[in-house]
């Protein structure tokens, strides 16, 4: 007996315990190749194409492939060559007994559906990883970001979803790091693509072509939205080459509207949803039951990955978003505040990103007793201290001027006089400047 044991978008197989090598018997390896082909020629998206992969698969084991003395060995080896066809196929064993035990759960979830609390508790592990959302924060120069490293049904998700887009409503700019996001549900990228896009619910995001569907099925924007619409804020998403699916789903339907800027790694490739299906002889194999299409390219991202607009290390990508929004917001501000403050973010990255170096012989000019002030060495480091705090290090940012390590809202601009450096400028965040003479 074969049978759907989940589905959804971006899940790469079903997160079972990894097991010991097992003895596989001949018998049972024949059984399994047929019950893999059969399978995968009944939910494979493409009729033609999955009878072609069925095939090539009963071929090459009766050619002697897949031989393997172990389990383990023989899903691996079948995983990999089905994965040279589509990027989400993967075989795993897990164990006729763990098979038969899911498929008694299904059966009993099919036949009483869950309440509300059985719900909660199916949906506890997400809810500890906060239901994808690891990191919510205001960068300098007043940038929203969110690292997300998967998409959770909306369902049990709608109050962090809508959370983490609050904390971030009044930011002049907005950074999704999809990095390390390999993947998940589709209704989560309808509500966070939907947030960025007008009201209204006329721009369709993506079709899904299935077998199972007799006619496409349409993924629009939501008319309306808990946390607001805001379809002009400047957009930057972060990718790399881990990530997949939903993960690369959501970067390339922004980037074909020209709704976000994306800027990091070429993504892995895997544009094809499906589910987990079991089989008797102990295996789960994933495979794609449908294809995205996106309705400006007409095509998804299927072994070709997202291509970037902005190509760099993912290590760089999140400096790179940041400077890219600072220019993007400053040319289009009229304000001199949201200037100054863009100005100021950017010169601390840059610092980042090319460090300025400074001698001991050149750092110890600026050394010296501004009055409730002090600048000194230590450690081969310009450090900065008032009257009755603790020291803080500096560091370097060109033309006499440093910041502090550990707080982005100072500066200390050194302005030299006939004789060296005679007075020193508290400069804060906000536009003030506080100049102190040199008292000794």
């Amino acid at each position: 007996m074969l049978k759907p044991f989940a589905a959804a978008l971006g899940a790469a197989f079903v997160a079972l315990p990894a097991m010991a090598q097992t003895p596989l018997a001949p018998e049972t390896r024949d059984s399994a190749v047929e019950s893999l082909a059969t399978i995968i020629a009944d939910e494979f998206f493409d009729a033609e194409r999955a009878t072609q992969i069925a095939d090539d698969l009963r071929t090459a084991y009766a050619s002697g492939a897949y031989r393997e003395d172990s389990a383990e060995a023989f899903a691996s080896a079948i995983g990999q060559a089905l994965g040279e066809e589509d990027n989400h196929f993967s075989v795993r064993f897990v164990g006729a007994e763990r098979v038969a035990q899911a498929m008694a759960r299904q059966a009993e979830r099919d036949a009483n559906p869950p309440s509300e609390e059985e719900m909660r508790e199916r949906w506890a592990p997400l809810a500890r990883q906060n239901f994808g959302f690891a990191e919510v924060a205001i960068l300098p120069g007043n940038i929203g970001y969110i690292k997300l490293n998967q998409f959770a049904p909306i369902a049990p998700a709608l109050d962090t979803a809508s959370a983490a887009l609050s904390f971030i409503a009044n930011t002049d700019g907005v950074i999704f790091d999809m990095r390390q996001n390999v993947g998940g549900d589709p209704s989560m990228v309808q509500f966070l693509t939907s947030h960025f896009l007008p009201q209204g619910g006329d721009v369709l995001i993506n079709t899904f072509v299935s077998r199972d569907y007799e006619y496409p099925n349409q993924m629009w924007s939501l008319p309306s939205h808990p946390v607001g619409h805001r379809p002009h804020v400047p957009m930057a998403v972060l990718t790399s080459g881990r990530t997949g699916s939903a993960g690369e789903a959501f970067p390339y339907h922004l980037q074909a509207m020209e709704r976000a800027t994306i800027i990091g790694e070429t993504t892995y490739g895997a544009g094809n949803p499906g589910g987990t299906f079991l089989v008797e002889e102990g295996f789960a194999v994933f495979i794609s039951t449908g294809s995205a299409r996106n309705p400006v390219t007409g095509t998804n991202w299927e072994g070709t990955g997202v291509t970037p607009d902005i190509a760099v290390e993912a290590d760089d990508a999140l400096i790179e978003a940041q400077l890219h929004l600072y220019n993007e917001i400053s040319e289009s501000s009229e304000d001199p505040e949201v200037t100054r403050s863009l100005n100021w973010a950017t010169e601390a990255l840059q610092a980042q990103r090319n460090p300025v170096e400074l001698s001991n012989r050149q750092l110890r000019r600026y050394v010296g007793d501004w009055g409730v002030r002090d600048t000194f060495m230590e450690d081969g480091r310009l450090h900065y201290v008032r009257e009755g705090a603790s020291p803080i290090a500096l560091i370097a940012l060109g033309n006499d001027r440093f910041m502090f390590e550990d707080d982005e809202n100072y500066r200390l601009v050194f302005v030299e006089g006939e004789d060296g450096f005679g007075i020193m400028e508290l400069h804060t965040g906000d536009g003030r400047i506080m100049p102190n003479a040199r008292v000794d």
